[in-house]
């Protein structure tokens, strides 16, 4: 075999390792469920759930933001809403990887999800809950 073909073959094998682990893939609802503990101590995922601190993250993925209804939000997640109608994954994913970047000054008391990941693993669980 030659050494480019070698390479190439390595890189073809190599690349959904390297995606998944960067948060280009689609990660993985079991490892996403114990990221989910970061979560549920303020969020309920179950239909009808109990109320928490926070709003209820069935059915987040497509849903309307700072659309809960029964729900504060904060004028940061409203001023969300006004630019962005709906939780896509994409959005989901940068708002965990650093809330107040995308809401600054959210009243949400998270810092983030650094691991790319995990966040992936995360928004792979929430996917399930639809």
């Amino acid at each position: 075999m030659k050494p480019a073909r070698a390479v190439t073959i390595a890189a073809v094998l190599l690349l959904p390792a390297a995606l998944g682990a960067a948060g280009g893939g689609k990660g993985e609802a079991r490892r996403g469920e114990a990221a989910y503990q970061k979560c549920y101590s303020c969020h309920a995922l179950e239909p009808g759930g109990d109320k928490l601190e926070g709003p209820n993250l069935h059915r987040i993925i497509g849903r309307r933001i700072a659309a809960e209804r029964g729900f504060a939000y904060s004028p940061a997640l409203r001023a969300l809403a006004a630019r962005r109608s709906r939780w896509s994954e994409g959005l989901l994913d940068r708002f965990i990887a650093e809330p107040e970047a995308v809401a600054p000054r959210t009243s949400m008391n998270f810092h983030g999800i650094e691991d790319a990941r995990e966040r992936a693993d995360l928004i792979a669980y929430l996917r399930r809950h639809r």
